[in-house]
């Protein structure tokens, strides 16, 4: 029992170290070099990707909306106009598509995935819960086909992976897990000289 408690503080402890030094790029998704320096925003210290944070924000807003003020839904033209947007901005997100478009371009679409996606969701919910539930299966099966489409490591093509060097877009996180190491063995080792089980020889 007394092992199992100190695995768990020990887990604890790092989790804890790994949330105060790397929490500012938990929200980052490509690395923090020249090559991808418009895929990231900087926020209160905390760099987030550009292209999800455009993406929730229409799905939250949209969410809000929908769920406020769409009473009922109707088979009228407002109707079709809407679900031909969805088909658009779905068109759009194809990544061999997405990734033609200028930066500008994608945040805009972006914005338009969260909008189209909540509001596909709650008015599919107001027409029949079983269609709200084949909406979200709908949607996990595009994501997955769409991911299949996806590039692969964000480094691919890159010169800088023959040089054997730390890429400037990893460094600040590279920084980061060294923090996290130091204090942890600074502070297991201040535990175990307190409980004298570490000795140190000349």
């Amino acid at each position: 029992m007394e092992i199992l408690q100190t695995k768990l503080s020990k887990n604890i402890l790092y989790k804890f170290l790994f949330l105060k030094h790397f929490y500012k790029f938990i929200f980052l998704h490509k690395p923090l070099c020249e090559r991808y320096k418009d895929n990231t925003l900087k926020i209160f210290g905390l760099y987030i990707c550009r292209s999800c944070l455009l993406l929730y924000t229409g799905f939250f807003l949209s969410l809000i909306f929908c769920i406020l003020s769409v009473k009922s839904v109707h088979l009228n033209k407002y109707f079709y106009l809407w679900f031909s947007g969805l088909l658009l901005t779905t068109a759009m997100s194809y990544p061999p598509v997405y990734y033609k478009f200028s930066r500008l371009t994608k945040d805009f679409i972006r914005l338009y995935d969260g909008i189209f996606l909540a509001s596909a969701f709650v008015l599919c919910f107001k027409i029949h819960w079983e269609l709200g539930f084949l909406s979200i299966f709908a949607f996990i099966f595009v994501k997955n086909l769409y991911n299949l489409k996806r590039k692969g490591d964000a480094c691919t093509g890159c010169p800088r992976l023959s040089e054997g060097t730390t890429c400037e877009g990893y460094i600040l996180q590279k920084e980061a897990l060294l923090k996290i190491d130091e204090e942890y063995s600074d502070i297991m080792t201040k535990q175990l000289l307190k409980k004298g089980r570490t000795k140190f020889y000349d």
